[in-house]
């Protein structure tokens, strides 16, 4: 009977980088610890996918890192949203006071993670590392999840992969600081983004606006509106 498993590459990591400043805080922290690094943006028709692609670019460009490899664009296995969700049109976006939980896409992660594994299968890598935060109440980033995952690829793929969170137990202020020296102006944390600019009004910029000023750190980013 052929033997079906695969054998991951020593030291290999997939990051799923979103370009925001979360994932890409965690893509340079994997790097900076002698990590072969294989960033993976995963497109699923969102209004903002486009000025974070181009600031993802950017920001990678700019760490001039050997060991982190060209960035990849994978299509989500399924639509994480419906035509008429505000994250495709663009309309109705929750504002600057909404609850955190207004930005829940039932099942996004494991969309993500099923392209991301294949993509793994493919390279042989062991590991796939999401810069999942302690703030994060959706049941998707349960570590339960997570583990079921691991165990369904390990099934049906052959590959023994493991889902890392190194940022879990963290708040956002927290990778701020962790991610001071980095170019952080080219990470977009914004539903609403306006000509590739932070909307500065949307629920995801006001998390952004107070976890800089928790940090401590001075906010490098331009934001199309000030009323906040």
């Amino acid at each position: 009977m052929k033997d079906f498993r695969i054998t991951p590459v020593k030291r290999r990591v997939a990051v799923l980088a979103s370009g925001g400043l979360d994932s890409s805080v965690l893509l340079a922290e994997m790097a900076r610890r002698g990590r072969e690094v294989f960033p993976i943006y995963m497109k699923a028709g969102l209004v903002w996918e486009r000025a974070e692609l181009r600031l993802l670019g950017r920001f990678i460009a700019r760490l001039d890192r050997a060991n982190i490899a060209p960035l990849t664009i994978l299509e989500a296995g399924a639509n994480v949203a419906a035509r008429d969700h505000w994250s495709r049109t663009g309309r109705g976006v929750p504002g600057y006071h909404a609850a955190l939980s207004s930005n829940y896409l039932p099942g996004r992660n494991l969309s993500l993670l099923t392209s991301a594994a294949i993509f793994c299968a493919h390279r042989r890598i062991g590991e796939i590392a999401m810069a999942l935060l302690e703030s994060n109440p959706f049941p998707d980033a349960r570590p339960e999840f997570f583990r079921a995952f691991e165990r369904a690829v390990a099934l049906g793929v052959e590959l023994p992969l493991k889902i890392t969170m190194p940022f879990l137990g963290e708040e956002k202020e927290d990778v701020i600081r962790l991610g001071r020296n980095l170019p952080l102006e080219l990470t977009l944390t914004c539903a609403s983004p306006i000509r590739g600019r932070h909307c500065g009004e949307c629920t995801k910029c006001a998390e952004r606006i107070g976890a800089f000023k928790r940090s401590g750190v001075p906010d490098p980013t331009r934001y199309a509106s000030r009323a906040r």
